[in-house]
């Protein structure tokens, strides 16, 4: 039986990074941070947190073969560089017919994650409508495109 469904939408996070992924309506660096028991460097912990890129939204997109090891892909990157052994916040993330799965949310710095070490307790797994969760992640998409904050759902831009 699949579990309940999450909802994924976009919010602004800083200043210095124009978007964040709300689950369930929680930005996903705040529900980061706030993992109980989690043994890990704090995506918030630099003065600038990690930045979604639009080659990891594509691959977000298309889950296919082109993930890190162990089918991990990332959520958040570095703000400074693109290499995740700098470190970032990745997922297994899974196709479950239409719809999209990231489960075992953990810091990565390669080149295997260690769950009980690197790992965010309590965070996840997220079983996301296929459909809805392309259509967020295009939004995101277009906006790092145009170098624009994506507009979260039901707002507009002025």
């Amino acid at each position: 039986m699949p579990s309940a469904y999450t909802s994924l939408d976009l919010t602004p996070a800083t200043r210095t990074a124009p978007a964040d992924l709300l689950v369930d309506g929680r930005p996903l660096l705040h529900r980061l941070d706030e993992a109980d028991g989690a043994d890990t460097v704090s995506p918030l912990a630099a003065d600038l947190p990690p930045v979604l890129r639009a080659d990891h939204v594509r691959r977000l997109l298309d889950a296919g073969d082109h993930g890190l090891p162990g089918g991990r892909y990332v959520l958040h990157s570095c703000p400074d560089c693109d290499d995740p052994g700098c470190g970032a916040v990745t997922a297994v993330v899974e196709r479950d017919g239409d719809d999209v799965v990231w489960r075992d949310l953990a810091w990565w710095t390669g080149p295997a994650v260690d769950l009980a070490r690197d790992g965010y307790p309590g965070t996840g797994p997220y079983r996301f409508h296929g459909a809805s969760y392309r259509t967020v992640l295009l939004r995101l998409l277009d906006g790092t495109r145009r170098g624009a904050a994506p507009v979260p759902a039901g707002a507009s831009r002025s």
